[in-house]
């Protein structure tokens, strides 16, 4: 769910303006090369790791401080250009290992954000106290996600409006005085969520369990776990504004890592207060976890020699800066809406069912988030610097690209979560107070869930196509479409067909559908056709490759299991062990079929990660 948003966007980790994804003009492999463009994103990054979702379908919305993030990130191109040509190839290099880095660690974050949810699963399961945490948490850790984030409304103002005036000795008053009016504003708003504890659980979860006693306990462990979580409203706006210093004098170490600090955190503390009654210990694991990743980032702070220093003058840049903050703010609390529309209709269903839905949805952002921030973020430039240099063909050109190239890389991750969904959970998660009845909920998810990931990769790619247009209105107008279009799915799939997760799921994924459809018609009448029919080859292609590797990995994994259960090996290690071989055998089946039909994506791919070599006029995708 979106309420684990993995905010893509990062201002400054700024490539360089020649980067393209290929050389090729095609999908197919071509016999000549075609001339590419060489005029220049807004990167991106993954703050905690169980983030954006699928069903974050007005993802557009809350997308709208991009915006800020482009501003940043001009500027900071801006303030390397006068070292003329010799000073850019070492800044390419730079920019190459800060994306590098980037990368790196945030897979380091996934993982340890995975470990953190086999924890959880281990301890509460599926249940009443799980599903508390997780509502609990949609008004306290959900606010630090979006907007304490790497790319979120704090991060992005801070760094639109501190990079131009970074080496201004008054800046130190100007952060100062960001920090304490967003310390102070952000607690009364705590104070006011852990006041109003009760009414919140009632708005929200008002119909929660079958029996008195089941709601009664959700109820009274939803407002302790909102109580105590309550600080990371606070925390949220703090981390948000040291992540934007720390990005505007290129400190990305800790704002990449720090993720991994709040996931341990909870770990540790389960690990050594393991109680399955009560979830106190997994509230103040958060808590914990939620300072320490602010404390990560001060010691880096203090080197960024800041004068800091209070003044009750209102430094230069405050109403800059208030005016960034503010209308992101209020985009990206409108695009969580679906959520909460989620999170009000899971109630009519059994207990767990929220937490199911969570994780089915970390499952497939676990890969999804790596993938985009690893692949997507070196290509969103070429789209700001073609629609400023008036280039729509070469926009839409780049766009069938980059969408091809993904498409290539999530097809085979889609068909595993579908041809083997229960072995991965059960491997995942499947101990100790997580029961067969929590996978089953888990995989019903995934079954529905899964088929949406082609199309939430499409949807995340042509909104910023929007953005490179400086439109943020048709996202905006169309996420909000697809929030009022989402209830009623919800309300018919959930109350009239009694589909329970699975109707959770099977909107989410036909709204990322409609939202995708809605967008690719808006850019149509804007830039002109798309060339949607040269997509249906490599699409068709990759469709059946992927089909006949799911075929090979289901019955690969169907012979293979019985054997390694028959050798009598440990249950987890036999049942990962099946998982990797049939999943690999799928995966080498998928290249194999693409490179049998010619499609160019494959050798992209190993350019990239540089198992062949690059082309003669290869571009920094192609050879980062």
């Amino acid at each position: 769910m979106s309420e684990f948003r993995d905010k893509i966007d990062q201002p400054d980790l700024v490539a360089t303006p020649s980067e393209n994804l290929d050389d090729e003009s095609s999908t197919s492999i071509p016999n000549s090369k075609s001339d590419s463009s060489n005029p220049a994103e807004d990167p991106a990054n993954s703050a905690l790791d169980d983030s954006k979702s699928p069903s974050d379908s007005s993802n557009s919305t809350s997308d709208s401080s991009e915006s800020a993030s482009n501003n940043s990130s001009s500027s900071s191109d801006a303030n390397s250009e006068g070292s003329g040509k010799k000073g850019s190839q070492p800044k390419k290099s730079s920019l190459g290992k800060s994306f590098s880095l980037v990368a790196v660690l945030t897979v380091v974050s996934k993982l340890a954000g995975l470990i953190r949810d086999i924890v959880i699963a281990g301890v509460y399961g599926a249940g009443v106290l799980a599903d508390a945490y997780n509502y609990a948490y949609l008004f306290t850790g959900n606010v630090l996600i979006l907007f304490g984030g790497l790319g979120g409304p704090f991060h992005s103002a801070t760094v639109a409006t501190l990079n131009p005036r970074k080496d201004d000795p008054k800046s130190g008053v100007f952060i100062t005085q960001v920090m304490v009016a967003t310390g102070i504003v952000l607690t009364i708003l705590a104070i006011a969520v852990c006041f109003l504890a009760p009414v919140l659980v009632q708005l929200i979860a008002g119909d929660y369990g079958s029996d008195s006693k089941i709601h009664e306990l959700f109820a009274s462990q939803m407002i302790y776990q909102i109580r105590v979580m309550s600080p990371l409203i606070t925390i949220a706006g703090l981390i948000g504004v040291t992540y934007g210093i720390l990005n505007v004098y290129n400190k990305l170490f800790w704002p990449s890592l720090s993720p991994s600090i709040a996931s341990l955190a909870i770990v540790a503390v389960l690990i050594c207060f393991p109680d399955s009654h009560s979830s106190v210990p997994l509230a103040v694991g958060t808590l914990i976890g939620a300072f320490g990743q602010l404390f990560a980032q001060l010691p880096g702070m203090f080197q960024c020699n800041l004068r800091f220093k209070f003044s009750m003058k209102a430094a230069e840049g405050l109403k800059e800066y208030l005016s960034i903050l503010w209308p992101a703010i209020i985009g990206t609390s409108i695009g969580q809406l679906t959520v909460y529309v989620d999170s009000f209709f899971s109630t009519k269903m059994e207990p767990g069912s929220w937490t199911a839905i969570s994780n089915a949805n970390r499952l497939i952002q676990l890969p999804l988030g790596v993938l985009i921030t690893a692949m997507l973020v070196p290509i969103l430039p070429r789209f700001s610097d073609l629609a400023t240099a008036n280039k729509p063909e070469e926009v839409k050109k780049e766009f069938r690209r980059a969408l091809n190239f993904l498409w290539f890389l999530s097809m085979p991750l889609t068909m595993i979560l579908i041809v083997i969904p229960k072995p991965l959970v059960a491997a995942l998660y499947q101990r100790v107070n997580w029961t067969g009845r929590d996978t089953d909920l888990v995989v019903t998810a995934l079954a529905f869930l899964a088929p949406s990931i082609v199309i939430y990769i499409g949807r995340d790619l042509i909104t910023r196509v929007f953005y490179a247009y400086k439109d943020s209105k048709s996202p905006y107008y169309v996420g909000m479409a697809a929030i009022v279009l989402k209830g009623i799915l919800d309300w018919y799939f959930v109350l009239q067909l009694h589909m329970g997760v699975g109707g959770i799921s099977l909107a989410t994924t036909l709204i990322t559908v409609f939202n995708f459809s809605c967008l690719a018609f808006l850019l149509q009448r804007k830039i002109g056709r798309l060339g949607a029919s040269q997509l249906v080859k490599p699409f068709l292609i990759m469709l059946v490759a992927s089909v006949v590797a799911g075929v090979c990995t289901y019955y690969g994994y169907q012979f293979l299991a019985p054997f390694l259960a028959d050798l009598k090996i440990l249950h987890l290690i036999g049942l990962l062990t099946a998982i990797a071989i049939t999943s690999g055998f799928g995966l080498l089946v998928y290249t194999g079929v693409c490179l049998t039909c010619k499609l160019e994506e494959p050798y992209m791919l190993l350019r990239r990660i540089k198992l062949i070599p690059p082309k003669p006029q290869s571009t920094d995708l192609d050879n980062p």
